[in-house]
């Protein structure tokens, strides 16, 4: 009976923070990346710089970008130039890629339900709404994101699954090594047990999720049920001596640029592929 009771409770939470709505998003606050350059974005027409950054977007590949929650808040400065080196090495490296930075201003409520990722997710769609207006479709869109902004993104596989191709996400978590709690801590529990039944439900959108060996802040234990999970591929590594000090940082490392990128890479193809020839066979 207790456990009936238990799921009534998750079930209504998470209803509702997939059905309440922030405000309506008229200019994002962020920036672009394209080959080697940022264009950063404040009080400045969106609208005309998808048209300057996004030239060709039948043609386009899109990445949005989502940053950790230590980076979230109203007010906040983001910095694009952080981008993980293996996501700008992309826009480098080919013709048609665009990251957009979303440097996010939402900031976490009281209830377990007001998660700030749940409102992150809201703002990606009505985001993401605004691309495929320009003329980018979902099937060459694919979110990106670290730590609080790779929780973000993996709500938004599961509330709207039809507004992108895939993700590919690295350190997902809530930091309970960081506070000093564990997720089975009394405070902590309710908001991990609402985002992990949330993320079970992202069953349509297929992605990659990196985690880390000795990552203190978002470990690697915390998404062990992700292994039953036959739309994510998690990828549990054990970081190289590269430089990185900070093993939740490794994304940012040579070494995982060097290996991890052609793979994100030929990831992203293969991806396209499959939607396009699914949208082929539709219209035969």
């Amino acid at each position: 009976m207790l456990r009936i009771f238990l799921f009534i409770i998750l079930t209504t939470f998470i209803s509702a923070c997939q059905t309440t709505k922030t405000d309506k998003i008229e200019d994002p606050y962020g920036a672009f990346a394209v080959g080697h350059n940022f264009t950063p974005l404040r009080n400045i027409d969106f609208a005309k710089e998808m048209e300057r950054n996004i030239p060709n977007p039948d043609k386009a590949i899109l990445f949005i970008y989502n940053h950790g929650t230590s980076n979230g808040g109203h007010g906040q400065k983001c910095y694009p130039e952080s981008i993980p080196s293996y996501a700008r090495a992309i826009v480098r490296q080919h013709d048609n890629t665009v990251i957009f930075y979303l440097c996010s201003q939402q900031v976490s409520g009281k209830a377990p339900g007001e998660s700030r990722y749940f409102k992150r997710s809201v703002e990606l769609e009505l985001l993401l709404e605004r691309f495929k207006r320009h003329g980018v479709t979902p099937d060459r869109t694919f979110l990106l994101g670290h730590s609080g902004g790779a929780s973000t993104t993996l709500i938004a596989a599961a509330d709207i699954p039809d507004s992108f191709n895939g993700f590919i996400v690295s350190a997902p978590g809530y930091g309970f090594a960081y506070t000093g709690e564990s997720k089975e801590s009394d405070d902590l529990a309710p908001y991990y047990q609402i985002w992990k039944a949330t993320i079970e439900q992202a069953t349509e959108k297929p992605g990659l999720v990196y985690a880390f060996e000795g990552d203190t802040i978002a470990p690697p234990e915390d998404l062990d049920f992700m292994e039953n999970m036959k739309n994510i591929t998690l990828l549990v590594q054990t970081p190289e001596d590269c430089g990185i000090s900070d093993f939740h940082g490794y994304p940012w490392s040579r070494c995982f640029r060097e290996k991890e990128t052609p793979k994100i890479w030929q990831y992203i193809q293969h991806r396209i592929s499959i939607e396009q020839k699914q949208a082929s066979n539709s219209t035969n």
